[in-house]
């Protein structure tokens, strides 16, 4: 389970908690926060539950734009387009900027949890 908590440019805000096999999308059409923005990609963003954490896609096209993860110390980390990247306790802000300007940050909230080969392994050989 993670928690997205966004805001759009113009003020608009909101939160969603996402569990199981649900995502969290950004993007003109179909997804749970939709902007209809010239140049705005369908699937701009699709963040999904991983381990150990959330992964982030970004799916939108060139057309000027730029997505990166944001650390708590405010340094960017620019995805190419098609491209994912996990989330960590450092860096669980994303920002999608469109024509100069920032058009979409989210906060995802998470816990860390074991990646899927520790969960596999029976307790006593879980490393430490």
């Amino acid at each position: 389970m993670f928690t997205v908590s966004w805001r759009l440019a113009d003020g608009t805000a909101g939160g969603v908690e996402v569990r199981g096999r649900d995502r969290f999308s950004f993007g003109r059409q179909g997804c749970t926060v939709e902007l209809d923005l010239p140049g705005l990609s369908r699937e701009a963003l699709v963040v999904r539950d991983t381990a150990p954490g959330p992964v982030v896609f970004r799916g939108q096209r060139d057309n000027g734009a730029f997505v990166a993860l944001v650390t708590l110390l405010g340094q960017r980390r620019w995805l190419e387009e098609g491209t994912a990247a996990n989330l960590t306790a450092d860096a669980n802000r994303v920002e999608l900027h469109l024509a100069g300007e920032v058009v979409f940050t989210a906060d995802i909230s998470f816990g860390i949890r074991p990646r899927t080969f520790e969960r596999l392994l029976p307790e006593s050989a879980t490393p430490a």
